[in-house]
């Protein structure tokens, strides 16, 4: 059965993968039933096959639901991406106007007052963001922290810090026993998850810290 999105649920769903390679492989086009995000209905097909026809054009199915091509995932997936860079805090309305943009004039909107050569927030505003448990991108990211070992695995949280960090294994063994230990900031889902696995199969203590992609979500946790 096929699944129709509104906007807020679309943004989830891009927001669900761990990485651009994932948008890439997960949808095969964003397609839509009105121009006006805020009002449509959207369908992200698993492949461009199921919404486009061998002529390019919107196929059967995607006819009968009343939807039109709108843009390719990893482009629409760069747009909601440069709109974050330029307002970390926008709104779903701040994200379906940058995506009306794109979609006319195939071109990214530029928010006023952003330097153009950074294309990105300033400093306070990027404070704000990450006090509010935002992250830096449209994927949940995560910094974690090594808050507890035993004595007796000191040695093995060591070896495993010396290869996560690139450190010799002496400096690790002496940051673990100088704890807490940062292991890792603004890390992708599945890197956070492999780390915090293989520390807490030794039984250490992995504090976890998730950043939200977009304000109104609850923060993302970990297994």
């Amino acid at each position: 059965m096929i699944e129709l999105l509104d906007l807020q649920q679309t943004l989830h769903a891009f927001a669900a993968c761990n990485d651009d390679d994932e948008v890439w492989n997960a949808f095969g086009r964003v397609m839509a039933s009105n121009e006006d995000l805020l009002a449509a209905r959207l369908w992200l097909p698993s492949s461009s096959d199921e919404a486009l026809d061998d002529d390019g054009e919107r196929s059967a199915a995607s006819a009968a639901m009343g939807l039109f091509p709108y843009l390719e995932p990893a482009t629409f997936a760069d747009v909601l991406d440069v709109q974050k860079r330029q307002r970390p805090l926008s709104s779903l309305q701040d994200y379906a106007q940058a995506l009306a943009y794109y979609a006319e004039y195939d071109a990214f909107q530029q928010v006023e007052g952003i330097d153009e050569a950074l294309g990105e927030a300033g400093a306070e505003e990027q404070v704000e963001a990450r006090e509010a448990g935002v992250g830096a991108g449209i994927f949940a990211s995560f910094d974690l922290t090594l808050k507890a070992c035993s004595e007796g695995q000191i040695k093995a949280a060591a070896q495993r810090v010396a290869r996560l960090l690139e450190i010799p294994v002496g400096e690790a063994l002496a940051r673990c026993r100088a704890l807490p230990l940062v292991l890792g900031e603004a890390l992708d889902r599945r890197r956070a998850q492999a780390i915090k696995d293989d520390l807490e199969a030794i039984g250490a203590t992995v504090q976890v810290h998730g950043f939200k992609p977009f304000p109104w979500m609850d923060a993302p946790v970990l297994r």
